[in-house]
């Protein structure tokens, strides 16, 4: 009679692809439906969580798996191997945001104006049920910004208010932020301000800007505010957005008006 060696299968193999292919769909819907405003942040946050928690739970079973394979002889490399690229599929949000986590200032709050911050209006409205309110950065974070981020101070244009207004209401418009609230000046000298909605680059977080705009003895002066709605740490968006905006102005300002 012929013999035939018993084979035998690693079961934490099995389960490290079962877990990694339940974590990446779980992963991938959630930014999708996310992103189309079909689920709302938090509850997208806690389904990003399980997606982790899960490609945690798929890299540890890989790893026995392949120690059981190792010493004594079991078959399942490659559903080890799945699920170890499974795994790091569903941690790719985490291993991002810890990386920047980690080189950025636990900031979630940035204002060019460090002694009077723009005022979010209807924002406080949108805010309902996030864990950021409105209310300005208390004062250890505005000094930790002033060390991190000098470069974020009020900017100055020799044109009117007016005109300023028009500038970055056309910046707005063209990086597709949702406009919220606006108070657009009657003629040059009046106060200006806009109150919009973004979102953060991987998970599409919302994220609000507010623009103040005022007379000054060279012309008008422009303040700007973007803040999280989730979270103690922007991983450093909101600095960003704000020196991407300011760049996109002095562009917009040039076209318009040649300064």
């Amino acid at each position: 009679m012929l013999y035939r060696p018993l084979v035998r299968t690693s079961r934490a193999a099995l389960w490290s692809r079962r877990l990694g292919g339940i974590a990446v769909p779980i992963l991938l819907v959630t930014l999708i439906e996310h992103r189309a405003d079909v689920i709302e942040t938090a509850h997208a946050l806690v389904l990003v969580a399980v997606a982790t928690t899960l490609g945690i739970a798929a890299l540890l079973s890989a790893a026995f798996g392949f120690h059981v394979i190792w010493e004594r002889g079991f078959v399942g490399a490659r559903s080890a191997s799945l699920g170890v690229v499974y795994g790091l599929m569903a941690l790719a949000p985490a291993i991002y945001g810890g990386y920047a986590a980690a080189t950025h200032p636990t900031l979630s709050d940035i204002s060019t104006d460090w002694v009077d911050p723009p005022l979010f209006r209807e924002v406080a409205f949108a805010r309902v049920g996030s864990s950021n309110g409105v209310d300005p950065p208390p004062p250890e974070k505005i000094q930790l910004q002033k060390a991190v981020y000098p470069d974020i101070v009020t900017r100055r244009f020799g044109i009117g208010t007016e005109q300023l207004f028009n500038a970055a209401k056309k910046v707005v418009d063209r990086n597709g932020w949702k406009v919220l609230q606006v108070l657009q000046p009657k003629e040059d000298g009046d106060r200006g301000r806009i109150e919009a909605e973004t979102h953060t680059q991987l998970l599409g977080a919302e994220e609000d800007v507010v623009i103040r705009i005022l007379a000054d003895s060279a012309g008008a002066h422009l303040d700007m505010r973007s803040s999280s709605r989730f979270g103690t740490h922007d991983m450093g968006q909101n600095a960003e957005r704000i020196r991407s905006f300011f760049a996109a102005l002095d562009t917009a300002v040039a076209e318009n008006f040649g300064q």
